[in-house]
């Protein structure tokens, strides 16, 4: 009966994620044509594309373990990870080139130092990810490490969220809050379930959570101004070329 419950959770859990992101760039991405907003750039329309093709990848691998195909899931496993290398490289290119936008984030940050959110965002989605495929043969890390990956980019999904509720002005502490949301979920299921709480999901929950205050903190400091001006740098280039 574990074995039926356990395999339905990560597909729920991944439709929910798939749902907050949907949500979250409901106004500024997927019904942008219905706002008054101005056109995306086509890196920009790119990064959308390449995260909603993940986001697909993510809920069709849960339902193939909840449907015991995992033959298909190893198949498209491969090419989960050539997304995932575009999905990472896209994204990066994104940030760079949002470094060049003349504007000040609600959080102070200027947009060079404001690239450390999305730069941290990434570095925690590749290193989960990267668990998760050396864990591939243990199922029980691999599925946390996976889900993990996903939770570590709703960051921008989240502020978005926020802006949505009229609550924006509260981005700098409610923005964790609703990544964290689904981590506490996690560890709930787990201990309900199996009356654990996993390491994985607790300690990389940890993670997640403190790399915000990181980043707002860090964005700031003297030590990170070079690199967050090598990223624009970076962003110039990419849009000149």
């Amino acid at each position: 009966m574990s074995t039926v419950v356990r395999s339905r959770f990560y597909p729920l859990a991944a439709a929910a994620l798939a749902a907050f992101v949907l949500v979250g760039f409901s106004r500024t991405y997927y019904l942008r044509l219905l706002s008054d907003l101005p056109p995306m750039t086509g890196l920009v329309h790119l990064h959308g594309l390449v995260f909603t093709a993940w986001l697909g990848l993510f809920f069709a691998q849960t339902r193939f373990i909840a449907a015991h195909r995992v033959d298909l899931h190893r198949k498209l496993g491969i090419a989960g990870l050539a997304l995932a290398a575009i999905v990472i490289a896209v994204g990066f290119a994104t940030v760079a080139v949002k470094a060049n936008e003349p504007r000040i984030h609600p959080s102070g940050l200027t947009p060079p130092q404001f690239t450390i959110v999305g730069s941290t965002s990434l570095a925690l989605f590749a290193v989960f990810l990267g668990l998760g495929v050396a864990f591939r043969r243990r199922a029980a890390l691999h599925r946390r490490f996976m889900m993990l990956a996903m939770i570590a980019v709703l960051t921008p999904a989240s502020s978005r969220i926020l802006t949505l509720l009229g609550l924006r002005e509260y981005w700098s502490f409610l923005t964790p809050v609703l990544p964290a949301g689904f981590v506490v979920w996690c560890l709930a299921r787990d201990w309900m379930r199996e009356r654990i709480v996993h390491p994985v999901y607790a300690i990389g929950g940890i993670a997640i959570t403190l790399a915000w205050p990181f980043r707002l903190i860090a964005g700031r400091a003297e030590w990170y101004q070079p690199v967050g001006e090598w990223i624009a740098r970076v962003g110039a280039g990419l849009v000149s070329a």
